[in-house]
């Protein structure tokens, strides 16, 4: 396992064109990245960092669409939670089981995220940019 290529959480098919939002999701990844890849005494340290960087990516983007004139919807808003639940329970996990907890966070988080980056943050963004061309256009 210890030469095993990890697949990076998001590529360039996921920027989405609003430098906030991708700014954000870039610094999920990066956080990812350093908590799928630690040692097991690092994990809480990077786990709570992932955690925040995503509470603050969260905030902003809601604060982006209610800005626009919008607000999150019930299922955008149930998928940040699921994010950080998920999070959660890898933390717990971590105590107990190492090797599956990281398992979880390195196979079930990344499908998550670009799944949640695809469709809703897609929406949100087109929600948020829409806005932008309206607002000059009258």
């Amino acid at each position: 396992m210890a030469g095993r290529m990890i697949v990076p959480l998001i590529g360039r098919q996921h920027a989405l064109g609003h430098a906030a939002i991708d700014s954000g999701h870039r610094a999920i990844a990066d956080g990812w990245a350093r908590a799928a890849h630690c040692e097991p005494i690092q994990f809480p340290f990077f786990l709570a960092r992932l955690k925040k960087l995503m509470r603050s990516h969260f905030d902003d983007e809601a604060r982006l669409i209610q800005m626009a004139g919008g607000t999150l919807c019930r299922c955008h808003d149930q998928e940040h939670r699921a994010l950080l639940e998920l999070c959660d329970h890898v933390g717990v996990l971590s105590d107990r089981n190492w090797r599956k907890a990281r398992s979880l966070l390195r196979r079930d988080f990344p499908r998550m995220v670009r799944e949640h980056i695809t469709c809703m943050d897609s929406l949100a963004v087109l929600l948020i940019n829409t806005s932008r061309t309206v607002d000059r256009a009258g």
